[in-house]
């Protein structure tokens, strides 16, 4: 039992006192980052879907998988919407498979501060059934027999509840700006794979408090700059994101339809107890076909651990689609939203 504690306790201050497994493609899952951003789209109906892979040249590393559906629900007075939401998402990550995963309700209010529909804020609340699990039989002791022969639950399951707030402003047709914030975790679920009256399992998930924000900057007649940010402080971790998409819009396809190519860069920082540094410098690459957007990042590792991981982060692939069945109807009270989103 006192391997099966060690190992427990190594499990949990990995994976739970851990950040949250998090996206570079901030721009590309909007509803994970803050639930007031559902429903803040120039369309109908949002299906989003993303894939990260990490480090996996030196562990099984992480592979984490995201889809997500949103919509406005309700028009309210002019301008006003409710939007709502549903997410699922699993990440699993080591040779032991510790897993998360979670399926979300999302819900949002958009409200107008102004007769034109340029300046909004949101209230976003997001409800979630979670669940965490391990796989015990991959945990081998040096007699290469099973560490843990039993006793203690592979999957545990809670309620987790997040909330946010947005702000977006659009300019005019070519500039906006936005800010929001954002709270996971405000119920700080009991998470804990044991019972032991010996053993303290008195383990919460640590809130998670979120800040964002950006720009879009119109720098010619074809090309603006997206810049945007992320902060992120839970626990004892803190991490920032910080960079920007370099937009070409002037593309012309076959099909005489506009397209646009995105360069962009980011990089992440990190503040711990006792430690500091920069994590990672992520290149991405976008394409943009009338309501279609892909993205591809590598997140190139430039902490101490690249003198394991050989500089490798990973890739991440993300794919949006938008689906606009009132057009013409709607033109007369389009939400002019900022294009970081999409």
């Amino acid at each position: 039992m006192k391997h099966f504690y060690i190992v427990v306790l190594l499990l949990l201050s990995f994976a739970i006192k851990a950040q949250d497994v998090h996206f570079s493609h901030i721009h590309a899952s909007p509803t994970t980052l803050n639930p007031a951003m559902t429903g803040l789209f120039d369309g109908d109906l949002r299906l989003i879907g993303n894939y990260r892979s990490q480090w996996n040249n030196f562990t099984n590393g992480y592979k984490t998988y995201s889809v997500s559906a949103d919509t406005k629900l309700v028009k309210i007075g002019k301008h006003d919407f409710l939007g709502a939401g549903f997410q699922l998402y699993k990440d699993v990550a080591g040779d032991l498979e510790f897993a998360t995963s979670y399926a979300a309700f999302t819900f949002s209010v958009l409200k107008s501060m102004d007769d034109k529909g340029k300046n909004f804020i949101s209230f976003g609340l997001q409800s979630a059934y979670m669940s965490n699990s391990v796989n015990y039989s991959n945990i081998i002791a040096h007699q290469n027999e099973p560490l843990i022969q039993g006793g203690a639950p592979d999957r545990i399951n809670f309620w987790d509840l997040s909330a946010g707030l947005g702000w977006f402003y659009g300019i005019n047709r070519f500039n906006s700006v936005y800010l929001g914030v954002s709270l996971s975790h405000i119920n700080e679920p009991r998470v804990s794979f044991f019972e032991d009256p010996s053993v303290d399992t008195d383990i919460l998930k640590y809130r998670n408090f979120t800040i964002h924000g950006g720009a879009d900057i119109r720098i010619s007649d074809n090309s603006s700059l997206k810049p945007n940010f992320v902060f992120k402080d839970q626990g004892p971790h803190k991490e920032i994101l910080v960079g920007t998409f370099w937009k070409y819009k002037k593309l012309r396809t076959k099909l005489r339809q506009p397209a646009s190519l995105y360069f962009g860069a980011w990089l992440r920082a990190y503040l711990e107890q006792d430690i500091r540094g920069t994590d990672a410098f992520i290149a991405a690459v976008r394409f943009d076909y009338k309501k279609t957007f892909i993205t591809f990042s590598f997140d190139a590792n430039i902490s101490s651990l690249k003198r394991v991981s050989a500089g490798n982060g990973g890739p991440e692939l993300s794919i949006i689609k938008i689906f606009d069945y009132e057009k013409k109807r709607r033109r007369s009270n389009k939400i002019i939203c900022p294009a970081f989103r999409y």
